[in-house]
């Protein structure tokens, strides 16, 4: 009966490569409980500013697995109109994706990677009032653990609240990993009640892929987005003045 050793040389020996990566459990190559990172600072003074949260584990110890993070975050001053979200860069070996995603306390999502960097992005809330920090502070905490979860709710990008006029049309490019849709309307509860606000899902030529009245998000169900859909419309024809806030369900 060969050994191992001996059935490595046999295999060299007919040009097969042998590999075998080990993975540390104990010891200091063992994450050093370096897999998560926290911070407690003042907002930037300007929007679209990262602040790197998670910057220990930009490559971890073995070949790619199933990874987990949870984000955490504590509003310790509310800031006037500035808010963070989170730009995930993972990847597998050479290869990397980026999202971004609302920060919100207890998130949870899983990756399959072998490198992940997590920083916090900066940004307006409200598209009716300029970015200001004003004198808020927030904590922002993320960590990675091995192993999937399964989180109650879908990771979710929140686009600034804007307030609509009369005939105004606001359009919404689709953003990568989006399944599904949520238009937020004012007091929008009831599915049997029209809100005069038209959403169309509208393919690379214009073409209407689907079109629907806003009531069919009533309570916050979420519409899936029609294959070929790269815009969303939604016009406000109510006569009257409008609050609405448009949310991606991400499909990670």
């Amino acid at each position: 009966m060969m050994s191992i050793r001996e059935l490595a040389s046999a295999l060299m020996r007919t040009g097969a490569r042998l590999v075998h990566v080990l993975e540390p459990t104990e010891g200091p190559w063992a994450n050093n409980n370096d897999w998560g990172d926290q911070r407690a600072q003042a907002l930037p003074g300007a929007p679209n500013q990262p602040v790197q949260v998670l910057p220990k584990n930009t490559r971890l110890y073995g070949p790619p697995a199933v990874h987990t993070v949870q984000l955490s975050r504590g509003d310790e001053t509310p800031a006037t109109n500035a808010d963070v979200r989170a730009r995930v860069t993972y990847g597998c070996g050479g290869a990397n994706n980026s999202f971004d995603c609302d920060w919100l306390h207890g998130s949870q999502f899983s990756l399959v990677c072998n490198s992940i960097s997590v920083r916090a992005v900066t940004y307006a809330p409200r598209s009716t009032a300029a970015y200001d920090a004003g004198t808020g502070s927030v904590f922002l905490a993320a960590s990675v653990a091995k192993g999937s979860s399964t989180p109650p709710l879908p990771l979710t990008y929140t686009e600034p609240r804007v307030t609509m006029q009369n005939l105004e049309v606001t359009d919404y490019p689709v953003r990568d990993f989006v399944k599904s849709v949520v238009l937020h309307v004012q007091n929008n509860n009831d599915p049997a009640i029209a809100e005069a606000i038209d959403v169309e899902f509208l393919d690379a030529g214009g073409g209407s892929n689907a079109k629907y009245d806003a009531q069919v998000f009533a309570g916050g169900r979420a519409v899936p987005i029609p294959g070929q859909t790269n815009l969303i419309r939604v016009t406000n024809h109510s006569g009257g003045v409008k609050l609405v806030c448009l949310q991606w369900l991400l499909g990670l």
